[in-house]
């Protein structure tokens, strides 16, 4: 009797430990509207989330639009987000890690093909707009380098909010309404038709780099920098360089993804097992 009584006091402890442990929200953002983003939530919390943040926190993933979720990530609620482009101005007011969780092959602008055949690749944005040719962009997103450049065009960019931003500036595209939209190709993918891809045509933008980096991104708020803290030291782990790999040798050239590694080994010290 006296070890039963010992065992149920332990699992109490064990019980009230684990309620103890804060909150903290998981964000990811319904981009492409369809189970493809609980999938790509469900298997990052398996991989990364949960062995780096789980002994510390209460997990708790919630999908929401783009917009909402730089909203709460800017706010007082313990949260983090994964592959979140940073930008000064998201700087001012979230954390991010020091190392990419994700590069991006860069978004390029995709236009119909009578609009941009006579364009060069990679082709200036900036010439573009010059030309009086409308862009169109989804509001609470970060074009990086282009942000200022948009920001300052009074008549010549078209702001998109709201559900599934995305999916409205392809119809707008399709429609001709606007000219071009920067994106990546498998957000175009996931939105139109193979019919209506034919018609699209992409350029390399000039203005951008290489690649373009994603961040474990967090709420400043105690939860958020522990989080942050946390997510550094699993970046290092020999765990989180083979999924690193994984994640990057999907949909990549073998030139693409070995140019990604050599850049996560020679800048962030990650050490990549060969397969």
């Amino acid at each position: 009797m006296r070890l039963i009584g010992i065992i149920v006091i332990l699992f109490t402890l064990n019980t009230a430990t684990a309620k103890e442990k804060p909150k903290l929200t998981i964000l990811s953002h319904a981009y492409y509207d369809n189970e493809v983003d609980t999938q790509t939530l469900t298997r990052h919390l398996d991989n990364v989330l949960q062995p780096a943040l789980a002994d510390h926190f209460n997990l708790v993933p919630d999908l929401t639009n783009h917009a909402r979720l730089m909203k709460r990530l800017a706010s007082n609620e313990p949260s983090c987000t994964f592959n979140a482009i940073k930008s000064p101005k998201r700087a001012k007011n979230m954390l991010f890690s020091t190392i990419p969780t994700f590069m991006h092959v860069q978004r390029e602008i995709f236009a119909l093909n009578e609009t941009i055949q006579d364009e060069l690749n990679p082709v200036s944005v900036v010439t573009l707009l010059n030309k009086k040719r409308i862009f169109g962009v989804i509001g609470s997103a970060s074009y990086r380098e282009l942000d200022t450049v948009f920001a300052n065009q009074k008549t010549n960019v078209a702001y998109i909010y709201g559900e599934n931003a995305f999916l409205q500036l392809s119809l707008l595209l399709m429609n001709k309404r606007i000219d071009y939209i920067i994106a990546y190709r498998e957000a175009l993918e996931a939105h139109l038709s193979s019919e209506q891809l034919a018609r699209l045509t992409s350029r390399k933008i000039a203005e951008y780099p290489e690649f373009i980096d994603g961040f474990f991104t967090c709420s400043k708020t105690p939860e958020g920098r522990k989080a942050i803290q946390l997510m550094d030291s699993f970046m290092l782990s020999e765990r989180m360089a083979k999924y690193l790999k994984q994640i990057h040798k999907e949909g990549n050239s073998e030139q693409v993804l070995n140019s990604m590694l050599e850049t996560y080994s020679n800048k962030y010290g990650i050490l990549f097992q060969n397969d």
